[in-house]
């Protein structure tokens, strides 16, 4: 029987495949970011695709329906770096440790034997739904790692002895990597370590395009039971731990996703169930918990101290069209930009205490990845009366208006306001809609 969540079990690894995950998707209103993430996988090294990290609940419940999704992503051309939980192990505090049995103390041999037997399973099963995968078991890490299952061990002393070969001649030959948290010591025996400390290293050698950490448990809950959809840890982390919102598994992995974002502060960390795993991928925020450190907002009031090359690429990659030469000459009132370039929000003198809104711009790659409301919220903590414009095509045309007081569409420009008064609004509009555009 077909399983009905995937767009098809094992689609052709050609153009058409990539259709039929736009399709899918579309069906259920995500095709533009289902295309956003398509292109950026395609376009990025094919082994920093993503690491998923699978609980050992999720691999005694969902196993099968983990493979069938694996086998589907290998179809793509697409091979995120799956890292298989240890069962017996001290694991860490992002998935949850299977509850043990008394007497259940199994030793190292036995450890290790269902570690490959897990391993194995998984990659026969992908193999079965006519994918391509293969185990890596003792050759992720040089002989001189740190091994260690005890769940303080920091995962950092673990990044430089990550060797990347397998992964890299895995992905190669078109498999997908399924990793189990062994290693050799420089005598020879087989050591077990912290799935989630071998995940976490990976991460931080590779710098994924997005870290997804699949338990039954789907994500983090505050104390009702509700799942906490969306986490930015700049603004949030604070506020969700004084606040005693989150249940006890909650807190633990808020630190861990905190420790981890500090170490590579580009990821994406997402906890979903097994029965999500595509739609994680392809969507930007999923259907569990997604995370993310955050940006640091600064602001300039001028362009001098500012890259304007690097702005000058991440307004037209934005908007999809080229800037005007000149755009540069004018003197802005301020400038609001993430420290990295990703977002940037350009404010122009107007009349007194009003400001015109010039430019609202995330990269491409960034759009939906948090960095659009830091940069609003510093924007209208400094400029409480403003007017702006949009294309009547402009995608986020839906979130302006949610954002304004007012709107009025003109023959050319939708026209937004905050903070103005009606007489305020029908004398700046003419003005507004007769500003030279900028974008061509």
């Amino acid at each position: 029987m077909p399983d009905e969540r995937r767009p098809l079990n094992s689609p052709a690894a050609d153009a058409k495949g990539y259709d039929l995950v736009i399709d899918f998707f579309s069906n259920i209103g995500l095709s533009r970011e289902a295309s956003m993430y398509l292109k950026m996988f395609r376009e990025n090294v094919p082994w920093r695709f993503a690491v998923v990290l699978i609980s050992a609940e999720s691999l005694k419940i969902s196993w099968r329906t983990v493979a069938l999704d694996l086998a589907y992503l290998s179809n793509l051309n697409l091979y995120p770096v799956i890292v298989l939980d240890n069962p017996q192990g001290a694991g860490g505090n992002l998935v949850p440790a299977l509850e043990r049995r008394e007497g259940d103390a199994p030793r190292d041999g036995v450890q290790v034997k269902r570690l490959i037997r897990l391993n194995d399973r998984l990659v026969s099963a992908v193999y079965a739904a006519k994918g391509r995968a293969v185990s890596v078991l003792t050759q992720l890490f040089d002989l001189g790692a740190p091994i260690s299952d005890d769940a303080s061990f920091d995962f950092r002393r673990l990044v430089d002895h990550v060797n990347l070969v397998p992964i890299k001649t895995a992905v190669r030959n078109r498999q997908i990597p399924v990793v189990s948290p062994l290693a050799l010591d420089s005598d020879g025996r087989v050591l077990t370590a912290s799935a989630e400390k071998v995940a976490k290293a990976i991460c931080a050698r590779i710098q994924p395009q997005k870290f997804i950490v699949i338990s039954e448990h789907e994500g983090i809950f505050d104390i009702q039971g509700n799942l906490v959809r969306n986490i930015i840890l700049s603004s949030d982390y604070s506020q969700l731990l004084a606040d005693g919102g989150l249940d006890e598994r909650g807190q633990r992995q808020l630190h861990a996703a905190m420790r981890l974002l500090v170490a590579v502060p580009d990821l994406t960390l997402q906890f979903a169930s097994a029965q999500n795993l595509i739609h994680e991928l392809f969507t930007v925020k999923g259907r569990g918990t997604y995370i993310r450190a955050g940006h640091m907002i600064r602001m300039a009031d001028s362009w001098e101290n500012l890259d304007r090359e690097k702005l000058r690429e991440l307004i037209e990659d934005g908007f999809g069209r080229e800037l005007v030469e000149t755009y540069f000459e004018d003197k802005p009132e301020r400038v609001f930009y993430e420290q990295e370039y990703h977002g940037v929000i350009v404010v122009k003198p107007l009349e007194g205490d009003i400001f015109y809104l010039d430019k609202f711009v995330v990269g491409q790659k960034w759009q939906g990845e948090g960095v659009g409301g830091p940069l609003w919220r510093e924007l209208t903590k400094y400029y409480p009366k403003l007017i702006w414009r949009a294309r009547a095509t402009n995608p986020i045309n839906r979130w302006y208006l949610d954002q304004a007081d007012g709107f009025q569409r003109t023959s050319q420009w939708n026209i937004y306001w905050l903070g103005l008064t009606p007489e305020e609004v029908g004398r700046l509009i003419p003005r507004v809609s007769a500003i030279p555009r900028t974008i061509l």
